[in-house]
C-alpha cells in the first residue's frame, strides 16, 4: 500500500515517500519502459496509467510491478526517472478566460510567471539595459498620444531618463529604507517619469498623484492623509508650497536639474543598485474622490508591472490602437500616466 513514511512496503514493492516519489526495495528493478516515464504527483496519485489502469497505486498495480521485477535479469540496476513538477492551469475570470501558468513564490502578489531572461524584463533593470545599449535612443509609442501634452517620457532619451532615476534613487536611499511608500506630486512629463523609475530603482513603492496643471495642488492634503506616504516627491519648476506637515512627512523637491538641492549628475554617480525582488511592492494606484476622500489600491509588485507591460507590448505589435491599449492597462489596474511611462521603454530598443 502507499505510505507517507518513505519506507518500502516490502522487498520488490514500490512505496511512496512523503513527497509522493517512488522508491524500490531490495532486489527492485525497472517495471518496464512505459512505466518508467510515469510518476506520482504530490498527493501520491499516479501521473499516468499502467496497463490501462489508472488512479491510486493499489494492489493490482503492485502485483503487476512485482511480476515485471521478477522478469528482470539478475544484477539489473535501475535508477527511476520521475517527471518534473507539472505546470497547472489556473483559470480566472470565467470559463472563457485564458489559462495561466501557476505563479511561483506565493502569497499576496509575491509571485510572477518565470520567463527566460526575466531579470532584464523588470521595468527598472530594463531601463538600465536600454540606457547601456541605446543611450541616445528616445523611447516612444507608435501612436501620437494627446495633442499638445507632454506625456510619458516626453522626449527623454534612455540615458537621460536613467540619469534622473539614478539621482532620485540615490537620494531616496539616504532617507528611506526599501519598501517605503513615496507620493509623487507631478504633472505628466519627464519629471514624473524620472521620479517613478527612481522609486523602482530604489525598491520603493510609488504612488503617483498626477496634477492636471503644475499649480493644482489642492488634492495633496487628502492624498497624504489617505496614502500615509513616508516621503513626498514634487517638482521645483513653477513649484507651489504643499500643504503638508513636514514634521510628519518628508518633502523633497526633484526635477531634471537638482534633487533635494544637489545636482542630478553628482547624485547619479553615487547611486548603487539594490536587490529588488519581483514580489516587492512597486506601485499603488490612488483615486481622488473629491471632498469625500480618496482610495488607495493594493500594491502591484515589480513582476506584475513586467507582466502587464509584456501584454501591452504584444497588443502594440498586433496593431492595437491607443484607446484599446489604455483599456487593457486600466483592466489591469494601471492608470494612464503610468503605462505611458513604462510602455515606451518596453517597446523601444
Amino acid at each position: 500500500m502507499v505510505r507517507g513514511t518513505g519506507a518500502p512496503d516490502a522487498p520488490g514493492r514500490h512505496a511512496a515517500d512523503g513527497r509522493g516519489a517512488g522508491s524500490y526495495g531490495p532486489g527492485g528493478g525497472p517495471p518496464d519502459t512505459a512505466y518508467a516515464a510515469r510518476a506520482l504527483d504530490g498527493t501520491g496519485a499516479l501521473d499516468g496509467s499502467l496497463g490501462g489502469q489508472s488512479g491510486w497505486f493499489g494492489r493490482p498495480q503492485r502485483e503487476s510491478v512485482r511480476r515485471l521485477h521478477a522478469a528482470q535479469p539478475p544484477g539489473t540496476t535501475y535508477a527511476p526517472q520521475y517527471a518534473g513538477p507539472r505546470e497547472t492551469a489556473a483559470m480566472s475570470g470565467g470559463k472563457h478566460s485564458k489559462p495561466r501558468r501557476s505563479r511561483t513564490g506565493g502569497g499576496g502578489g509575491g509571485g510572477a510567471w518565470p520567463v527566460a531572461g526575466d531579470g532584464g524584463r523588470l521595468p527598472g533593470p530594463l531601463l538600465r539595459r536600454r540606457a547601456e545599449r541605446h543611450p541616445t535612443m528616445v523611447p516612444e509609442l507608435p501612436f501620437e498620444g494627446r495633442a499638445g501634452a507632454a506625456v510619458g517620457t516626453a522626449g527623454c532619451s534612455f540615458a537621460e531618463l536613467d540619469r534622473r532615476a539614478r539621482a532620485i534613487a540615490a537620494r531616496l536611499g539616504t532617507l528611506l529604507s526599501p519598501g517605503s511608500r513615496v507620493l509623487l506630486v507631478y504633472p505628466e512629463g519627464p519629471d514624473l517619469a524620472g521620479a517613478f523609475f527612481g522609486c523602482l530603482y530604489a525598491g520603493m513603492a510609488a504612488v503617483p498623484l498626477v496634477l492636471t496643471t503644475p499649480g493644482a495642488i489642492h488634492t495633496v492634503p487628502r492624498a497624504v492623509q489617505r496614502c500615509a506616504p513616508d516621503l513626498v516627491l514634487t517638482g521645483t519648476d513653477g513649484w507651489h508650497a504643499l500643504d503638508v506637515d513636514r514634521n510628519r512627512t518628508q518633502v523633497v523637491e526633484a526635477d531634471g536639474v537638482r534633487v533635494g538641492g544637489e545636482p542630478v549628475w553628482r547624485l547619479a554617480t553615487q547611486w548603487r543598485p539594490v536587490g529588488v525582488l519581483r514580489g516587492a511592492p512597486a506601485y499603488h494606484c490612488y483615486h481622488d474622490d473629491g471632498p469625500a476622500g480618496g482610495r488607495l489600491e493594493a500594491a502591484m509588485c515589480h513582476g506584475d508591472l513586467a507582466e502587464v507591460m509584456t501584454e501591452l507590448a504584444q497588443a502594440v505589435r498586433l496593431g492595437t490602437d491607443e484607446e484599446n491599449v489604455g483599456w487593457i492597462a486600466a483592466v489591469h489596474g494601471l492608470e494612464e500616466a503610468v503605462w505611458r511611462i513604462l510602455l515606451p521603454v518596453r517597446v523601444t530598443g
